[in-house]
């Protein structure tokens, strides 16, 4: 398809035109200069103005070795390739360090043409005149040459973008444009090996059938479909599109990725042409978001043609071979400028390069470099290039990844700073109405203001007023002028948007003003609300009928929302008495219930005697005071239920609800008739929640007794449940049963839990409730003789009142304490033996058995007091053999040293070595007893001494402490002593007794204390010392 109507048609119109007295001089670059600059359009009309400039021309400071060839910029690292064949690398963050780089050809053989720059700054593709190709790695100091590329001069190069991802260093598959109008595959890979290529794939894909220059190539995956891919390329004079699917990525590495798509086009290639003599052409593209690890899908195009400039958009879907993804294309002719021969004349004249940006097309002429805004099509800045005598101009170049852009001549480097693109571009976007994108580029809040009022003056001008009430709202016009412009038109639905959207927007703390809006709308819904309801009822049976029915319905819903979002901002009472004013029930008793004034909605609805929908509000509130309030009116009307909502809310104090309870008279209740609410609720409250309340239970026991009932169940059943300790009050209780008919065997058994069980049996048999008698007989359990009485009483009343004797005899085995001689004095004197003679001669059995018992157990008795004499006998004459070398099993010295005790397992311890090792193993009390036992002990056996020596009148010889010792175990030895020794002997003898039964009741190395000793460590704490010597 042929563009070249579209041509014509455009270049027709008038071409951007320019004010000659708009030039000016500045200077530009680091030399001195005077370069004649224009720069229009983007003039801020009075509203936030900077005069700050976007674009700026910055001349590079660079001695160059010789004249440049060519440049690329990638990724911050630029290029430059020299008549000389030498490359020169320089790491823009490292601007002083330069990379000299050979080509290994001479100058005499090979002039390089162009160089190819990857997006990575990886990969560098050196093509020149005479079709030899080199390739340069980012860290080689010498470029090879590619075998595999020699006689090809290359044109253009389409990166692939999956190299920036990739772990590896190859380039991935990448396609190559000639200047013969091939279009090759190939992947290069560096390898420092020597006999091994860098062409890892080469082939040809696809060919023009052209001998013209492939002038641009680009390819990009589908977003949505990864192996779908489109692929363009140029000539001079076309524009070709591929797409189709590509080879899985599993057999990149071994076959063409793209043969297969570019098989589809070969006899039916897809192409626009735009006919001219330019012998050469660029594609460039504008990617929003560029970075190396995520190149982003490109959104614009800009082809330089001989016409003009062909542009458009890229929308990538669900095309397939043979559609097209460029949208919206547009040729923009080249601008016209004064003919250097004629300066009263104007020319068209083609740029040398251009380069794309967001918003504009930058035009690099031979001696000056334009931008044109995409927008409206103008120049906005034109600058000329400070050339020195016999200087060039060669082309552009841009760092996709950096967005900078790079303008070089044979001698010198120029860059074009591009500063705040879109300062502007609100304004032209406001000027072609497209208001949603003007917002999106406003810098500032009176950018966005200017926007958004335009807006609401144009929405309203063309009667849309809902949206002009919605931008009003956004902006800073007045509100009284807003209002006054809705109100002149009676323009109520959109007066109502613009309030709702105002009121969202205003500050929390501007109260009054939130207040008196948000009453305004109360009204303005109101009237709508009523309007609507009149023109439903004027036009009843209508389809319009039910469309002004359905539109109440949403407002109504809609006014529900309003009022619950804003309720903070509404005053009450002036709220109720608008909605009451226009007779708004629903939505009165709406607004109370929002606003939780649960108490006008429950009113209302007992009002209305409507006692369940009052109920079921009073149970969706959680103000307990409520529920006490309406309690008698709601127990009145709707018992039943009002009771379910009691049991349902724990919380209530049941006490509170008493005088309800009182005012509920369960006679004239025709609902659940069969079922006193009142014991229903009191019930729930004793036996669910175990309420302890004494009036809780004193009232539930009034209703029990005083029920018309004659059947006492359920008071008998609730009497039981309480138990021995009842909450409620006894005496009350007993009162209360007294004074009802029919009660007797309550008041029984609130006897009984008083312990009154005389009068409990007194009563049952008062009333011949023989049963009821007997089981109150057995309650003292721990007092035999008052359940005998009572028992006696039972028999006696059954012989003396109902002459009774067979079943008066029968009571015997009931009670085992009655004996026939218990009852005997009740039977009549003149009775006939028989009925009871056999119980007479089972008592006298009973008796004789007793007695041989009795016998026999004191027979017993004597045999093991006897036995008990033999054992003592036999304990007097036990002894132990110790011989003369046996030792302490302590302190091991000869055992019969010193005073010692023998165990029964013949362990054996000096006194004073057992002492001490057991004084460890008892508390303080005991070893205080101890040290008191041992002196008491001293201070005896030395009155026994001086008892012992003054009869024998030998004073120079003191006893010795074995003497005493004897004297003590063989008190025969002190007979002579007097009557002094016979008193102080048994005294040391019960001390000593008492000494052994602390230290002597078990042996040490076998009884309970050695168990103990088994949580005790080898090495105690007072051994470390000890330890730490024996350290090596």
């Amino acid at each position: 398809m042929s563009i070249i109507d579209d041509f014509i048609e455009q270049s027709n119109d008038p071409m951007p035109s320019y004010s000659s007295s708009s030039f000016f001089v500045d200077s530009v670059g680091f030399e001195p200069s005077d370069p004649v600059m224009l720069e229009t359009g983007f003039v801020s009309m009075g509203l936030a103005e900077d005069d700050s400039r976007v674009f700026a021309l910055d001349r590079v400071q660079f001695q160059f070795p010789a004249q440049l060839r060519t440049m690329a910029v990638s990724n911050e690292i630029l290029i430059m390739a020299l008549e000389t064949n030498h490359i020169l690398r320089i790491d823009l963050q490292q601007a002083h360090e330069v990379e000299d780089i050979e080509i290994p050809r001479k100058q005499s053989e090979v002039k390089i043409y162009k160089t190819f720059f990857d997006p990575t700054g990886r990969h560098l593709l050196i093509t020149t005149e005479q079709g030899e190709n080199f390739y340069l790695f980012e860290k080689w100091k010498k470029a090879k040459p590619l075998s595999k590329f020699k006689g090809i001069v290359i044109e253009s190069v389409a990166w692939n973008k999956a190299a920036g991802t990739s772990s590896d260093s190859s380039t991935k598959k990448i396609l190559i444009g000639t200047r013969n109008g091939l279009i090759f595959e190939a992947e290069i890979e560096p390898t420092d090996e020597y006999f091994k290529r860098e062409e890892k794939f080469c082939k040809q894909v696809y060919s023009i059938q052209e001998n013209l220059p492939i002038t641009g190539l680009r390819f990009e995956p589908f977003i949505v479909t990864p192996r779908k891919y489109f692929i363009v390329a140029t000539t001079p004079t076309r524009i070709y599109q591929f797409i189709g699917m590509a080879q899985p990525q599993a057999d990149y590495d071994g076959a063409s990725m793209f043969e297969n798509l570019f098989a589809k086009y070969e006899t039916n290639p897809g192409f626009q042409e735009l006919p001219g003599d330019l012998p050469y052409s660029e594609l460039h593209f504008f990617t929003p978001y560029q970075d190396i690890q995520y190149q982003g899908t490109p959104k614009t195009f800009a082809w330089l043609t001989g016409p003009g400039i062909y542009h458009g958009n890229l929308v990538f879907g669900s095309q397939d071979v043979g559609d097209s993804v460029i949208d919206s294309a547009h040729l923009l002719p080249y601008p016209a400028s004064p003919s250097e021969t004629d300066p009263t004349t104007v020319v068209s004249e083609i740029p040398v390069s251009i380069a794309l940006t967001e918003f504009h097309f930058i035009l690099l002429y031979k001696e000056r470099i334009r931008a044109i805004c995409q927008l409206n099509d103008q120049i906005v800045y034109e600058e000329l290039i400070p050339l020195k005598a016999g200087e060039e101009v060669r082309t552009m170049t841009v760092d996709t990844v950096k967005n900078t852009f790079w303008i070089y001549t044979d001698l010198s480097i120029f860059e074009l700073i591009i500063t705040r693109e879109d300062r502007d571009v609100w304004r032209l976007y406001l000027d072609r109405q497209a208001f949603d994108t003007a917002l999106q580029y406003c810098k500032n809040p009176a950018q966005c203001d200017k926007v958004l009022t335009t807006r609401a003056d144009y929405y309203f001008s063309q009667g849309r007023y809902a949206l002009s009430a919605q931008s009003y709202a956004q902006s800073a016009v007045a509100f009284e002028e807003v209002t006054l412009k809705f109100v002149e038109r009676d323009e109520r639905d959109a007066l109502r948007e613009y309030l709702l959207s105002k009121l969202d927007k205003l500050r929390r703390g501007d109260q009054i003003q939130r207040m008196m809006i948000a009453t305004w709308l109360v009204e303005i819904y109101l009237n709508k609300i009523n309007m609507l309801e009149d023109q439903t009822a004027a036009s009843a049976g209508s389809d319009e009928a039910r469309n002004f029915l359905a539109e109440q319905k949403f407002l109504e819903e809609e006014f529900r929302v309003f009022l619950d979002t804003h309720k903070a901002n509404l005053d009450k009472r002036t709220t109720y008495n608008l909605i009451a004013s226009h007779g708004r029930v629903d939505e009165l008793l709406f607004y109370a219930t929002i606003i939780g004034d649960y108490e006008k909605v429950i009113s209302n609805w007992i009002q209305e005697k409507d006692y369940k929908k009052a109920l079921d509000v009073l149970s969706k509130q959680a103000s307990v005071d409520l529920f006490y309030k309406f309690a008698p009116v709601l127990m009145e009307n709707a018992p039943y239920d009002t009771v379910n909502v009691w049991m349902r809310q724990t919380e209530l104090n049941p006490r509170n609800l008493i005088p309800a309870l009182l005012k509920y008279d369960h006679s004239k209740s025709t609902e659940n008739a069969t079922q006193n609410q009142a014991i229903r609720y009191l019930q729930f409250v004793v036996r669910e929640l175990n309420n302890t309340d004494p009036a809780i239970h004193n009232f539930l026991l009034t209703l029990y007794a005083t029920q018309s009932a004659q059947d006492e169940s359920a008071l008998l059943q609730f009497l039981a449940t309480e138990g021995r300790k009842p909450h409620y009050n006894l005496d009350y209780a007993l009162r209360l049963c007294s004074r009802q008919s029919g009660k007797m065997q309550s008041c029984v058994h609130i006897y009984s839990n008083m312990g009154l069980y005389e009068e409990a049996v007194d009563l049952a048999l008062k009333h011949n409730d023989l049963e009821l008698a007997k089981i109150n007989a057995d309650k003292p359990e721990d007092d035999e003789a008052l359940r005998k009485k009572l028992w006696l009483k039972i028999a006696r009343h059954v012989v003396e009142k109902k002459k009774d004797i067979k079943t008066a005899m029968e009571y015997l085995h009931d009670c085992e304490l009655l004996k026939i001689e218990d009852i005997l004095p009740f039977f009549p004197d003149f009775v006939l033996i028989d009925d009871f003679k056999d119980e007479i001669c089972a008592a006298l059995e009973d008796y004789n058995i007793h007695i041989e018992e009795l016998k026999a157990e004191m027979e017993e008795a004597t045999k093991s007091a006897e036995s008990i004499r033999d054992d003592i006998r036999e304990l007097r004459c036990r002894f132990a053999v110790v011989s003369t070398n046996e030792k302490c099993s302590l302190c091991d010295f000869p055992m019969l040293t010193r005073q010692f005790y023998i165990f029964p397992c013949q362990h054996g311890f000096h006194s004073d070595c057992l002492i001490n090792k057991v004084k460890h193993h008892l508390n303080p009390r005991q070893i205080r007893r101890i040290l008191e036992l041992q002196e008491k002990i001293a201070h005896e056996i030395s009155n026994i001494n001086h008892a012992v020596t003054k009869p024998l009148a030998k004073p120079q010889s003191q006893p010795g402490g074995l003497d005493l010792l004897k004297g003590l175990i063989l008190p025969d030895l002190a007979a002579n002593s007097g009557d002094d020794v016979a008193v102080v002997v048994p005294k040391v003898d019960q001390l000593k007794d008492e000494l052994d039964d602390l230290v002597a009741s078990e042996c040490i190395l076998c009884g309970d204390i050695m168990i103990k000793t088994i949580e005790q460590p080898f090495i105690g704490p007072e051994e470390t010392d000890l330890l730490a010597s024996w350290a090596v």
